[in-house]
């Protein structure tokens, strides 16, 4: 079903990642005779807008816009291309833009992929940035390549699969382009086209989503437990390494597995401290301290949140050492954007939200105690802060 952020696309949500492969085993994607292609997005309210498209107010790349930046880049690379025929022969275009793509050039092409998987791994590949708006899902977007593929029937969106590929990139992912229309975003030119079939015309109001789906959709993947979904992934040889086969996608390979070693070596070391914190000895007997219902006062602010984390009955699914390493980002995070009176301040406030979101869900703490606990953390540290500038007032 369409929502707001998806417009007129059909889309359907998925509350863990690990329902994706059953989903592929629907109806809908073996269809006989019917070949689809995938793209992901780390974010759930990105549409499909090609770079190029970022420099209009309505995201539509003309044709005079996208002569225009072709041409540039025809006299900017000369000199620096192996294959000179890409600048000279007319019928070439289409593979000069897939140059300037592969290199970072703002075009009116949007990569796509064969594989599923693939796709996937674009949508949880990179973290959530601080400081950002809430991003409850990633997303995939499914197209229907064997209708755009056909002139006949959509005429205004073009595919390409360059001849050319130098470096291993679109051959290991399974990739290809689609050109933008010069006349409207690929969303609404395909949904325009869709709609004076009479298939369409001839289904009820709450099928006429069924039928587009099968031409376009997008599914929503709630954004839990990315480090499991990559790790997944690995297991199927989708990774950095294998899809960028070049000294960057092995860069980032390694970054990647660097990234997930520190973080389990931060959680076991966050794990230690909290239990040599947690025993109080008696004589010869020791015990284990309660977490108290009121947060003491004289607590420092990574104990004063761990507390805080530790407070609710569910917390106790996270393990200590994760509890531990949540308090220490979201105290780093947080000291960044505590301006001067930040505690009455709902924009900054807001941002601090937005922050323990981040982190929250990028340490699984339990989703139904996310808002609760980030509500307690604000108005905890709120009321420190109140606190220490009336003690500086009276001295």
């Amino acid at each position: 079903m369409a929502d707001r952020l998806s417009g007129r696309i059909p889309a359907t949500r998925l509350e863990r990642w690990q329902d994706f492969s059953e989903l592929l085993e629907s109806d809908l994607f073996n269809t006989n005779g019917v070949q689809f292609t995938f793209r992901g997005h780390r974010r759930y309210d990105w549409s499909l807008l090609p770079t190029l498209g970022r420099l209009t107010e309505n995201g539509i790349v003309s044709a005079e816009l996208a002569e225009k930046q072709l041409d540039l880049f025809r006299r900017a690379v000369r000199g620096r291309l192996k294959d000179t025929s890409l600048l000279v022969e007319s019928e070439q275009e289409d593979e000069l833009w897939s140059v300037g793509q592969h290199h970072g050039l703002m075009t009116p092409l949007l990569d796509w992929t064969y594989s599923p998987y693939v796709a996937l791994f674009f949508a949880f590949a990179k973290e959530d940035q601080q400081g950002e708006e809430d991003n409850p899902y990633r997303a995939v977007y499914v197209l229907n390549k064997s209708f755009v593929a056909d002139d006949d029937q959509c005429p205004d969106i073009r595919l390409l699969e360059p001849r050319k590929d130098d470096h291993g990139r679109l051959v290991n992912q399974a990739g290809l382009f689609t050109f933008s229309p010069t006349d409207a975003t690929i969303e609404n030119k395909l949904i325009e086209t869709i709609s004076d079939f009479d298939e369409f015309k001839e289904a009820a109001e709450e099928s006429e989503a069924d039928v587009l789906a099968r031409y376009i959709c997008k599914i929503y993947i709630r954004n839990e437990d990315r480090e499991g979904c990559l790790r997944s992934l690995r297991r199927m040889n989708v990774h950095h390494a294998s899809l960028f086969p070049d000294l960057i996608g092995a860069s980032d390979y390694c970054n990647l597995l660097m990234e997930e070693a520190h973080r389990q070596q931060a959680i076991e070391e966050g794990a230690i401290e909290k239990e040599v914190s947690d025993t109080v000895k008696l004589g010869d007997e020791v015990t284990a301290e309660i977490i108290p219902a009121e947060v003491p006062e004289d607590l420092n602010e990574v104990e004063r949140l761990t507390a805080l984390l530790n407070g609710p009955e569910k917390s106790s699914q996270v393990e200590p050492g994760r509890i531990q390493l949540i308090a220490k980002q979201l105290s780093k995070e947080f000291e960044k954007h505590k301006v001067v009176d930040w505690e009455s301040r709902d924009a900054i406030q807001a941002k601090l939200r937005n922050i323990a979101r981040v982190i929250l869900r990028k340490y699984s703490y339990p989703v139904a105690l996310r808002d609760p606990v980030t509500e307690k953390i604000l108005a905890a540290l709120s009321e420190a802060q109140k606190d220490e500038s009336e003690g500086v007032q009276e001295e």
